[in-house]
């Protein structure tokens, strides 16, 4: 049977969540599409490896690209990092493998490209549309977002009713991912700050931008500010933490 529909999915929260919509509203001939950067956290490959058995056990087809070249790959040809103005990481990292899977997929461009995002995200993604007739980002096939006017309560009884528990993070399926917080930053591990610092190092130029972060300079002084409280950053100080409120000790 021809695919209908294209779920492009990282596998966290929203994503699933869709998925189990898309299960309980009863749509078949779907494909879930996963993009592996080869960027993700730790352990992360083996939360998709079990999503994908779940996709797998609904009917549904499990797809795995992995693209020939991966994300330290891109920056050591960039010879710079991506930043939150200019995010060419997605497009090349993510969109065009997932293009040519699916031109070659839906020759036809019949297929509804199915995404998980939410109004209640965020700012950015206040004004989500329903539908999004002709994407030049999909080859000009149908967009749909079937949870835009979903609440965080709305989607988290989708993920009860499906048996997956809710992430208390965001996909790690890049990590860490340029438009990363101080929540994201608390929670790399050393193996994690030193693939970065590695980078940084081969490639000559730091992934985070100083002006945005109170002018921490590399990794290290990145995870540094991310601990501080705000406004208290001392870029000075040798400590890797600037209080002791860095939830290692007494919990």
């Amino acid at each position: 049977m021809a695919m209908k529909y294209a779920i492009s999915s990282s596998y966290g929260n929203d994503s699933v969540a869709m998925i189990q919509w898309a299960k309980e509203h009863g749509l078949t001939n779907v494909s879930v599409v996963f993009v592996d950067t080869g960027w993700s956290a730790k352990g992360w490959l083996d939360r998709v490896s079990r999503m994908e058995d779940w996709v797998k056990s609904l009917g549904y087809e499990a797809v795995h690209i992995r693209p020939a070249v991966q994300f330290e790959d891109l920056m050591r040809h960039k010879k710079g990092f991506p930043n939150q103005r200019h995010q060419w990481c997605s497009g090349m990292l993510k969109g065009v493998p997932f293009l040519d899977w699916i031109d070659e997929a839906d020759p036809e461009c019949k297929a509804i490209v199915m995404i998980g995002k939410r109004r209640e995200e965020s700012q950015e993604r206040a004004n989500t549309p329903k539908f999004i007739r002709n994407s030049e980002y999909h080859g000009g096939r149908r967009v749909w977002h079937p949870l835009y006017q979903h609440t965080e309560s709305m989607r988290n009884e989708l993920l009860d009713r499906a048996g997956i528990e809710v992430l208390a993070h965001r996909s790690k399926e890049c990590s860490p991912c340029v438009n990363a917080n101080r929540s994201d930053f608390r929670q790399l591990t050393e193996e994690d700050i030193a693939r970065v610092e590695n980078l940084e190092k081969e490639v000559g130029k730091t992934m985070f931008r100083t002006a945005r972060h109170g002018g921490a300079k590399g990794i290290r002084r990145v995870i540094a500010w991310a601990y501080a409280n705000r406004g208290k950053y001392d870029d000075r100080q040798e400590s890797m933490f600037n209080a002791c409120s860095s939830g290692y000790c007494g919990f």
